[in-house]
């Protein structure tokens, strides 16, 4: 009974307060905007942003309207851009209380180059100055918009640009060192950063003054060095899981060869030996297997430029890092290699282990071509110079090579041997059994030539070879139970024959 009492007592409250919230009220102002025609009589607000106007909840109508009533939003072409972006209602609030953002979007009161536009390129505006790009930045949705780093007070009427004292006045373009500290203020402050994003790292300007483009950019004051907008972009800054982030795994590449793919910018870079750096990496990424991958596929596993070269700390990639690089994803090969003899013996040379064999930056798929037996021969020509008095490592590699093509040329026979004993309604299931044993084996086989050990490879080979071997008498006793089935049949066939002929000469006989 007291509950039922508490429940209706309950209603009663909700009802009275239902019937307190009056419904809003568009007053004239905001409604004249609505309503306004064009030159031709067309009303200016589309009906599509009139029904995003419909869908805001009153609070947010009524700092619209607080906005109109202030004259910060005079005309129903500015309007008509604010519900063009169809915001969602934290970032709807964030925006109608940012004057900067208001005086900013309307065309009356600003020249081209500092209107933020839905189409920077109708409007003349720069790039930068996209306003989708802006209203999808991973800062503008925790709140922090333009006073944020160019300075001021977002909710005075009166637009002051009082800039942070980092800002630069002039000369911003010639020396962009200044946007490091500029953008670490809060990205190298953890206590800031845990109020946002804790798992954000701090530390990332650390790494970035001991990189390459670090270096250059801090020591030299080269423009041609990236800074944090170079790979993160300006005003639409997203997190590197958003597909249109310029950090996105698939835009990685993109990102880097904007540099990196240029001849006129990198002209006059060096490697650390002295030598120019290359401009070719971004088309030899493209058509390896990583690239295709990545950007064909969208195998977002496959590896970008930073899993090699890093991300802030961006290096050449080392002798000792290239397979530590590599053996992130391919652990067992680089496992095998690690306890090799060439291990050594790339050592002493200075070779980068997994790159002398496969290359670098146009990796392709491997084939068991790679330990053919031939004067041009990737094994051939290395043991040619460096193995003259060791001819047990070209026969090592010779018998790799045997080895495999025999399984595999096996396995690709005896496939399409079982699909035709099938079709002839003879039972196969052993021998596919064993074609996934010799398959397996291949696999293990093409894997430990990395350990370039004849006797580890004996070991792993041999489950495979001892398969071949059985799928060949399996495949014989199939092939002589055809056999047999087409002798019974004939047989068969041939007694029929005789019954029938039988028959026919007992019905002659009493037909005389």
């Amino acid at each position: 009974m007291r509950i039922l009492i508490l429940c209706q007592l309950a209603c009663l409250v909700a009802a009275a307060n239902a019937a307190d919230e009056k419904p809003f009220v568009v007053p004239q102002k905001l409604a004249a905007l609505l309503d306004a025609q064009g030159k031709d009589g067309n009303p200016v607000i589309t009906p599509e942003q009139r029904a995003n106007f419909d869908g805001l909840n009153d609070h947010l109508k009524a700092l619209l309207s607080n906005a109109v009533e202030r004259e910060i939003i005079t005309r129903p072409d500015h309007l008509g851009t604010i519900l063009t972006l169809g915001l969602r209602p934290q970032k709807m609030e964030v925006f109608l209380q940012d004057n900067c953002v208001l005086c900013h979007t309307d065309p009356e009161v600003q020249k081209p180059e500092s209107l933020f536009s839905l189409s920077p390129a109708s409007t003349s505006s720069p790039a930068h100055l996209n306003l989708r790009d802006l209203v999808d930045d991973v800062h503008f949705g925790r709140g922090l918009s333009c006073a944020g780093c160019h300075g001021g007070d977002p909710a005075n009427d009166k637009i002051e640009h009082a800039f942070v004292k980092e800002w630069p006045g002039t000369g911003r373009g010639k020396d962009r060192s200044w946007i490091l500290s500029f953008c670490a203020r809060c990205h190298a402050d953890p206590t800031f950063m845990n109020r946002f994003n804790p798992s954000l790292p701090t530390d990332q300007l650390t790494k970035y003054k001991e990189s390459p483009h670090g270096k250059l950019l801090l020591e030299t004051k080269d423009p041609r060095a990236p800074d944090c907008v170079s790979c993160h972009g300006v005003h639409g800054i997203r997190n590197a899981k958003n597909p249109l982030s310029k950090v996105y795994r698939k835009r990685v590449p993109e990102t880097c060869g904007a540099c990196h793919a240029d001849p006129t910018r990198m002209a006059g870079l060096t490697l650390p030996d002295g030598s120019p750096i290359p401009t070719t990496q971004l088309a030899e990424y493209r058509a390896s297997v990583h690239g295709r991958a990545l950007l064909e596929r969208g195998d977002l596993g496959a590896p970008a430029c930073n899993n090699c070269h890093g991300n802030h700390a961006a290096m050449p990639v080392g002798l000792s890092s290239v397979s530590q690089s590599c053996g992130l994803c391919h652990a067992g090969n680089a496992s095998l290699f690690d306890g090799s003899k060439h291990k050594q013996a790339f050592e002493e040379h200075k070779w980068p282990q997994c790159g002398q064999c496969h290359g670098h930056h146009g990796i392709v798929k491997t084939s068991d071509s790679l330990l053919a037996a031939g004067p041009e021969a990737l094994c051939t020509k290395c043991h040619q110079q460096y193995a003259k008095d060791h001819p047990e490592c070209r026969a090592t590699a010779t018998y790799f090579y045997t080895s495999i093509i025999q399984m595999d040329q096996a396995w690709n026979s005896f496939g399409v041997t079982a699909e035709q004993l099938a079709m002839k309604g003879l039972d196969v299931d052993a021998i596919h059994d064993k074609l996934n044993e010799l398959a397996d084996s291949l696999k293990q086989a093409r894997s430990y030539i990395h350990s370039f050990s004849k006797n580890g490879f004996e070991r792993v080979a041999a489950p495979g070879e001892h398969a071949v071997q059985r799928i060949s008498r399996l495949v014989a006793e199939a092939k002589r139970e055809y056999r047999l089935r087409q002798f019974g049949l004939l047989a068969s066939i041939a007694l029929i024959g005789l019954v029938m002929l039988a028959l026919y000469l007992k019905l002659r006989s009493l037909e005389r």
